[in-house]
């Protein structure tokens, strides 16, 4: 597959799916937040949340795969555009994302799709296995929250991607938009820490997940699986 024409755009082609995805170890309002944003800029009808199985850019998930996604559903129970998608927690291997991209463009072929990304895994996509495959399979949204900017200068590929003609098949990848993600501070790891001091984390996550971290004894000294 040759290299996705990527650009800044004002305003791609609005995406159907949108594509959250992270080890949700645990999930927390920051995520919440985000995905609450990405929402209202792109105007996106459903939100696909795929947990990851073995991520293979960052250490294994402290919480096994069946605590996690129990959290997630206590967490989106009352949003109806919000999907859990399991395949990667189903799938042996490293959870590669152009896999699950290709999977969900083959199940909803005229549907748009929009993948999300913090700007540092952005900055580090050709890093990815089969990058290029990503760009051309999704749209990127770059969530950016403030103070964060872009290097200068851009890498190469960015730069180079940027000059490449308008893509007019509206069900295919290529473009990429930044998204202003609020301020909230709140990280997974964080959390874990405030757990393993005994800290209150109630203010960073749904309530239901605290009372499902409490009740499983996630997290802390004797966490059990």
């Amino acid at each position: 597959m040759t290299s996705a024409a990527l650009r800044l755009s004002p305003e791609p082609a609005k995406p159907s799916l949108l594509v959250f995805g992270g080890t949700f170890d645990p999930v927390h309002l920051g995520h919440l937040g985000a995905v609450s944003a990405l929402r209202d800029a792109l105007q996106v009808e459903t939100v696909i949340w795929l947990p990851a199985g073995e991520p293979p850019h960052r250490p294994p998930p402290v919480a096994s795969a069946s605590h996690r996604l129990a959290m997630l559903q206590l967490a989106l129970a009352e949003q109806a555009d919000c999907v859990i998608d399991t395949r990667e927690l189903e799938r042996s291997g490293p959870s590669y994302t152009v896999l699950s991209l290709e999977e969900l463009r083959a199940e909803y072929p005229d549907q748009p799709l929009c993948l999300a990304l913090g700007l540092d895994a952005a900055l580090g996509l050709t890093k990815w296995h089969r990058w290029r495959d990503v760009l051309a399979l999704a749209g990127i949204a770059v969530m950016r929250r403030p103070g964060w900017s872009l290097p200068e200068p851009l890498p190469q590929w960015w730069r180079d991607a940027q000059s490449h003609p308008r893509d007019s098949v509206p069900t295919s990848g290529g473009w990429m938009r930044f998204v202003d993600i609020p301020p909230i501070d709140t990280a997974a790891a964080q959390i874990r820490a405030d757990l393993m001091s005994g800290r209150s984390v109630e203010a960073k996550v749904p309530a239901a997940v605290a009372r499902y971290i409490k009740e499983h004894e996630l997290y802390g000294k004797n966490t059990r699986d």
